[in-house]
């Protein structure tokens, strides 16, 4: 199977923590997705120092009139079950290969936020897009070719939220495992 990755999973450094397998650069297939963009909506609760707020992160939204960047990635049913742990709070989704700017021999599955008490509203007090998570995102742009990079730098200009300095963590400490730690080195192969 295939996953879409749009946000920290372009970052190879970030990815590698939710796989046993050692990732190459090449297994991130840059790709651009008809019918969706990012958004800055999905809301997970973190920890910045010792206060508790609302981090913002990317999330897709359909779209017919657009399309976003990311990479695809080949993924076996082991590490999907792990990615969820990672992405706790999406929903997975399945997006048709057709919608792909590449030929692909399967439909690809993406992670969206979809419940509604997740989502942020532009206003919404107490929401915040931690800065470090950007950095995520941009510290991957000299992988890439500059097309990937320049369609994937629209999301990042006019944040509807508040940069928010520091290192933060998830609250849930299962998703912060793999978010931020990863596998331990004695279970990577």
């Amino acid at each position: 199977m295939y996953l879409f990755g749009y946000g920290s999973l372009i970052n190879i450094v970030s990815a590698q923590k939710s796989f046993k397998r050692v990732l190459k650069q090449e297994d991130l297939i840059p790709v651009c997705i008809k019918g969706y963009e990012k958004v800055w909506n999905s809301i997970e609760s973190i920890r910045f120092d010792e206060e508790n707020v609302n981090g913002v992160f990317l999330n897709l939204k359909e779209n017919q009139n657009t399309s976003t960047s990311g990479v695809v990635l080949k993924i076996t049913d082991e590490e999907f079950e792990s990615l969820k742990l990672r992405e706790k709070n999406y929903s997975q989704i399945i997006i048709k290969a057709s919608n792909a700017d590449i030929p692909l021999d399967s439909d690809i599955t993406a992670f969206m936020t979809t419940n509604e008490k997740k989502l942020a509203n532009k206003g919404d007090e107490n929401c915040f897009i931690p800065a470090k998570y950007v950095d995520i995102l941009t510290s991957s742009f000299p992988s890439y070719p500059d097309t990937f990079v320049n369609k994937y730098k629209e999301c990042l200009k006019d944040y509807p939220f508040a940069l928010k300095e520091g290192i933060y963590t998830f609250s849930d400490p299962i998703q912060n495992k793999f978010a931020k730690k990863g596998f331990s080195s004695s279970e990577t192969k």
